[in-house]
């Protein structure tokens, strides 16, 4: 009921809630000490992977840091980042950037590119604001709230959007407003809860624009390349350890436009 009256202040409130839930099991983990350790080690860049070099700062060390310090943050998808990087783009969208991985290191790849990062939390949009300048990504606008009508609105032909909504994917890509994707890339994290089939409905719905490829956790994920032969048994598996359960990915590469060629470039790596 609350999602349908006031989807905005639902979406602020309910991220709100699973990010200190999310920090407070991380502290119980021992992250903090463990983020520390690292940070004292290697410094406050990303190691390795497709945003190495980014700049972490002091508040994502409220965050486990490690899988995004280590460079292996969601590395199942470092083959979908190769083909990605290969297209020409007008806009770039991030569609629940948390603290801003994706959304800074994309801004910071392609600084002439004007870049949008929504998220409904408070604390992200600050922790965005701090990467984004010791990162030097001044041209990134940081937003709250992505609707339907925004992106029907203010999407860019031969856009690349990136989206981590916690099920709200579901609403923001339907039958409705396919159309304003049509040349768009993306990269969707799809959330099938209460066995509610989100990956099945967006492929279907993406079919007959794009080619869709699905990625998998666990499968093809990155070994950490940085020894850490400083830290205890324990500590060097739950740093790489992402700590979620199973996820998946949909990279959608549009068929017409300026990056129909990605789809030649992925077929390519198959």
């Amino acid at each position: 009921m609350l999602w349908a009256a006031a989807p905005q202040f639902a979406a602020s409130l309910f991220s709100v809630h699973a990010r200190v839930i999310s920090q407070n099991s991380m502290a119980d983990w021992g992250c903090a000490q463990l983020n520390k350790k690292l940070v004292e080690r290697f410094g406050s860049q990303v190691q390795d992977g497709p945003f190495a070099g980014l700049v972490l700062t002091p508040m994502t060390c409220a965050e486990h840091l490690g899988p995004y310090l280590l460079g292996v943050y969601e590395s199942e998808l470092d083959s979908a980042w190769e083909i990605v990087f290969r297209g020409c783009y007008r806009q770039i969208v991030d569609i629940g950037a948390k603290f801003g991985y994706y959304a800074v290191g994309l801004a910071r790849k392609y600084p002439h590119i004007p870049a949008i990062a929504f998220d409904t939390d408070w604390w992200a949009r600050r922790a965005l604001r701090e990467m984004a300048s010791a990162n030097h990504a001044d041209k990134l606008v940081i937003k709250s709230f992505c609707s339907p009508d925004w992106l029907k609105s203010n999407l860019e032909e031969e856009a690349f959007v990136i989206s981590d909504c916690e099920g709200y994917e579901a609403v923001l890509f339907d039958f409705d407003n396919i159309k304003s994707f049509s040349s768009t890339v993306l990269i969707i994290e799809t959330h099938d809860f209460d066995e509610t089939a989100i990956t099945a409905k967006l492929q279907a719905l993406f079919a007959a624009t794009h080619t869709v490829r699905v990625y998998e956790s666990g499968i093809g994920r990155r070994k950490v390349s940085a020894a850490l032969d400083f830290l205890s048994e324990e500590e060097r598996l739950l740093a790489a350890n992402e700590v979620r359960p199973a996820q998946k990915w949909l990279l959608c590469l549009p068929k017409l436009g300026a990056n129909q060629s990605l789809n030649e470039a992925c077929a390519r790596m198959l």
